[in-house]
């Protein structure tokens, strides 16, 4: 068992949440693509078979845990399912079936509970009829990073946008008070108009915040977080920034920005280094006086925290391939230490500029056949080959929730 500890963006990473994707994602069709917050859909043997290899790749350097097996293992406690299939069901209106679910074993509790459970003509409500699932898929799950945060030694349990994705939250937080025995923070129990999203939180530095303000994390969202560190602890900064509502794959700031290294960070230059209409602005909290300051970019933002990073350009200097690879989450990369990471191989520009600034390329299928030891090497970012887990809408970031990382000297 680890002890819950994130300071960074960057330390060596010491334990990390996964979760494969299951037949959940393969239960929507063409009329309930958008309910379920996709844009197409999924073949769930290839996306398994590229999970499998990225999968392959975080073993071989850290500790891995999967939800699937997190949540059976406290779904043995029968307090614990009572409290947990409660607040379920509570939430989602469906207490009549708190004794159809309690009756079920650990193990099938658990796959029904992420992978969804059907309809039963002849036992549940006919008001339901028309749906093919009593309790929705979890189809975002594979996506570990949006429904908690890591923040230094506490758990947020994050406040999701769309009620499609509000059960990974009560999961979320169900394994870390009784798997991990660590102290959560549930912005709901003091806002009911608070969001947040673990794609738009980054730990930039023991005093530090990034975050992005837009369609999933908004203002009532990042107002819980200041009144929060400013109850309890002396210092604290964060740097927002403004995030487009469209297109879709602008929806969290690790869409297009993303740590590297101590000196280096993935950008997607026209919204992170040149000065557009959406802006960014500071907050700083020393002992309990808040202060607001509006910056010319995020970048500027950063200088001002004394972060003297390297931009490196998602999709390199030609806007077209900018767009194209940022679409594809190019920016979106999950740094395994400093100066190692994890992105996807189809953004070409973006490796060969991670290459030209001095990583090391390195094949995700040569790692996992044992083939090359990444601790051979000094800076490096893995390629992982992928069509299918793209077309979800994020990358190796979004599909991590790391729970312990070393320290940084900085």
């Amino acid at each position: 068992m680890l002890n819950i500890d994130v300071k960074s963006e960057i330390g060596h990473l010491e334990g990390v949440i996964l979760h494969t994707p299951g037949a959940e994602i393969e239960q929507m069709a063409p009329d309930t693509i958008k309910e379920a917050l996709y844009s197409d859909l999924l073949n769930l043997n290839i996306a398994q078979k590229e999970y499998k290899s990225f999968e392959g790749v975080l073993s071989k350097w850290t500790k891995t845990y999967q939800v699937s097996f997190l949540l059976s293992e406290i779904l043995q406690n029968e307090g614990n399912k009572i409290e947990l299939l409660n607040q379920i069901l509570k939430a989602e209106n469906k207490t009549f079936l708190f004794t159809e679910l309690m009756s079920y074993p650990k193990d099938i509790l658990a796959k029904f509970l992420i992978e969804g459970y059907l309809f039963d003509k002849g036992s549940h409500p006919r008001e339901y009829e028309g749906k093919r699932y009593i309790l929705a898929p979890l189809y975002n799950f594979y996506f570990t990073r949006d429904a908690s945060s890591t923040m230094y030694n506490q758990v947020l349990i994050n406040a999701m946008q769309y009620e499609v994705r509000s059960r990974e939250s009560i999961i979320m937080e169900a394994i870390f008070k009784n798997y991990f025995n660590t102290e959560t923070i549930n912005p709901r129990i003091l806002s009911q108009s608070a969001n947040t999203e673990g794609g738009d939180i980054l730990i930039a530095r023991e005093d530090t915040l990034f975050i992005g303000q837009g369609s999933r994390t908004n203002k009532d969202g990042i107002d819980f977080l200041v009144n929060y560190f400013a109850a309890r602890k002396p210092k604290q900064n964060i740097l927002v920034q403004m995030l487009p509502d469209f297109p879709e794959s602008f929806i969290h700031l690790d869409m297009v920005f993303t740590m590297l290294d101590k000196d280096k960070c993935m950008v997607y230059e026209p919204l992170i280094t040149k000065q557009n209409s959406f802006g960014s602005y500071l907050i700083q909290i020393d002992n309990g006086k808040i202060t607001y300051k509006a910056e010319d970019t995020f970048m500027h933002g950063l200088k001002d925290l004394g972060f003297d990073l390297k931009p490196i350009k998602c999709g390199g200097d030609d806007k077209m391939y900018q767009q194209r690879e940022q679409w594809h989450s190019g920016a979106n990369f999950f740094a395994l230490g400093e100066g190692k990471i994890i992105g996807y191989s189809r953004n070409t520009n973006t490796i060969d500029s991670l290459n030209n600034n001095g990583f090391d390329v390195i094949r995700a299928e040569d790692i996992t056949e044992g083939k090359i030891d990444m601790n051979q090497h000094n800076k490096f970012v893995v390629t992982l080959d992928a069509a299918e887990l793209p077309r979800g809408g994020g990358g190796a970031r979004c599909m991590t929730m790391p729970i312990r990382r070393s320290e940084v000297e900085w």
